[in-house]
């Protein structure tokens, strides 16, 4: 969305709507920026309590390889994340659409002096020639400044509005350049570790294997001692019997 230089000059009904169009455009794209910023900044503080967590978990079972290197892609994740949308959307809000709204307000004020000043033109009594050559010479003068300030304003309004689309474009896209890394390296490494992954598999059904012969030898000894036992505790009652006869 652009506003022409001519219609400003003109300060014609579509430079008026324009201006307000544009202006409206930027305090809803200020809004989802700032918001944008904040669940940036709450993201990275959560990440950096997950990779802490993270940490103290590995470091408690202390056997999975490529813990350093894991760490320190997620580290460049978040730093990505800190320079491409906390700092540079940041920057863009607090340099490029604070210098637009402090243009806006010169603006306000240069067109409010105009509209006063041609206010006091139409009202200027015209028997008072001296009153009504002050009224128009005022007149003048504010609309050449709002001329002025206008095409400044219009400069400002269309050079934010190319730079919005790529400055947004850029840091998003340098963040999932970021995460596309991160994801890549990571599968990288899962892929490393397949074969080793594989042989705790097959490690894993022998040791199944192995428990449950381990588990019928136990429940055999098990059934033996316990006949055994019966034995012994017959003989001892036929004894006992024996004796008592």
């Amino acid at each position: 969305m652009t506003v022409d230089f001519e219609e400003c000059i003109k300060d014609s009904p579509r430079f008026r709507a324009g201006i307000d169009d544009v202006e409206t455009d930027v305090v809803e794209i200020e809004a989802k920026l700032d918001k944008l910023v904040k669940l940036c900044s709450g993201m990275i503080e959560a990440g950096r309590v997950y990779v802490s967590a993270n940490k103290l978990f590995v470091n408690g079972i202390r056997d999975l390889s490529h813990q350093c290197k894991k760490e320190e892609m997620i580290s460049i994740l978040f730093d990505q994340a800190q320079r491409s949308i906390k700092q540079q959307l940041h920057t863009f809000i607090k340099e490029d659409i604070r210098k637009f709204k402090d243009t806006k307000k010169q603006f306000d004020r240069v067109r409010e002096d105009m509209e006063l000043a041609q206010v006091k033109n139409a009202q200027a009594p015209r028997n008072k020639v001296h009153e009504a050559e002050e009224a128009t010479q005022a007149l003048i003068l504010s609309r050449k400044a709002f001329r002025h300030l206008a095409l400044d304003y219009v400069l400002q309004i269309n050079v934010l509005q190319a730079k919005k689309k790529f400055e947004i474009l850029d840091a998003m896209l340098s963040f999932m350049r970021a995460q596309y890394t991160l994801f890549k390296q990571g599968f990288n490494i899962l892929d490393e570790i397949d074969p080793y992954m594989k042989k705790l598999a097959a490690q894993l059904d022998q040791l199944v294997i192995d428990s449950a012969m381990e588990k019928r030898e136990l429940e055999h000894k098990h059934a033996l001692i316990q006949q055994r036992v019966r034995k012994q505790h017959r003989s001892r009652f036929l004894a006992h019997d024996l004796t008592f006869f």
